[in-house]
C-alpha cells in the first residue's frame, strides 16, 4: 500500500491555491487553481492518477506544483487534479473501490470520481489537457492525442522528448489511427467514456494522453510525463 498522506503532505506545502472538490472513501480529491494575472489567459487542465496502479501520473503532477511557473502564468492558467483515484493509488489497483474502471465511465455521473471531476470543470474550456498514464505492457512511450483542427503536435513532441527514453515500437493495442510512430488519435469510438475523450467533447480544443512504461524508473516516467508538457506549452507560448 502507498502512503497517500505523504502526497497530502507535499500538496500542502505547495504555494498555490487548492479546493478539496470531494471526498472519496475518506480520501480527500484537490484541485489546485494556479490564475494568470493576463486579462485572457490561456486555460490549461493537468490530470493524474485516474488508475491507481500508474504512480507516475501522480508523482509527474506533484513535481510541476512544486515548480516555479511564474513565467508561465503570463500566458497561462492551470487547473491541475493531482490524484483522481486515490483509494487505488493507495492500495495500487487500476480501478476504484468498487471495482469500476474511471477512465471507462465518462458517459454517465454515477461514479463518484467522475462526479467529481465532472462538476470540477463544469463550465470551463481549456485550451489543451493532459492526462499522464502507464503502461505494464510497453517498453517505450507513446502519446495519444486529439485536435479538433487535427493540426497534430504530437509528433513534434515525440521527436523532442525521445531523448529522455525510447518511442514504442509497437503497436499501442487500441485500434486507433497512427499519425507518426508512437503517437496516436484519440479514437472516435471511444465516445466520451473516457477522461481525454470526455474534455474533448465537451470542455477542450486539444488533448493529450501521455503513456510511459512501467519498466522505466519512477523518475525517467515522471521526467517523459513533464518532458511532453513542457513541449506543448512551449508550443503554445511561442504561438502567442
Amino acid at each position: 500500500m502507498r502512503d497517500y498522506n505523504k502526497v497530502i503532505d507535499r500538496l500542502e506545502k505547495v504555494e498555490h491555491h487548492y479546493t478539496i472538490i470531494g471526498t472519496v472513501h475518506t480520501y480527500p480529491v484537490y484541485r489546485f487553481s494556479l490564475k494568470s494575472p493576463a486579462a485572457n489567459p490561456n486555460n490549461i487542465l493537468i490530470t493524474g492518477g485516474i488508475h491507481g496502479d500508474e504512480p507516475a501520473g501522480v508523482e509527474a503532477v506533484l513535481q510541476f506544483l512544486e515548480r516555479d511557473v511564474t513565467i508561465l502564468q503570463e500566458q497561462f492558467s492551470f487547473t491541475v487534479i493531482p490524484c483522481i483515484n486515490p483509494y487505488g493509488y493507495v492500495h495500487n489497483t487500476r480501478e476504484n473501490q468498487d471495482g469500476i474502471d474511471i477512465n471507462r465511465s465518462f458517459e454517465t455521473n454515477d461514479v463518484h470520481e467522475v462526479a467529481i471531476v465532472q462538476e470540477a470543470v463544469d463550465n470551463m474550456q481549456f485550451l489543451f489537457t493532459i492526462d499522464f498514464h502507464e503502461d505494464y505492457e510497453a517498453k517505450g512511450f507513446y502519446l495519444y492525442e486529439g485536435k479538433h483542427d487535427e493540426q497534430y503536435i504530437g509528433p513534434g513532441i515525440a521527436n523532442t522528448v525521445k531523448t529522455i527514453g525510447p518511442i514504442d515500437s509497437d503497436d499501442s493495442g487500441e485500434d486507433t489511427t497512427e499519425i507518426v510512430q508512437g503517437v496516436y488519435k484519440v479514437a472516435s469510438k471511444w465516445g466520451t467514456q473516457g477522461l481525454a475523450p470526455y474534455l474533448l467533447h465537451y470542455h477542450s480544443e486539444h488533448v493529450l494522453i501521455t503513456e510511459t512504461p512501467t519498466e522505466w524508473s519512477l523518475q525517467q516516467r515522471t521526467n517523459l510525463h513533464l518532458g511532453v508538457l513542457d513541449a506543448a506549452l512551449e508550443h503554445y507560448y511561442e504561438d502567442n
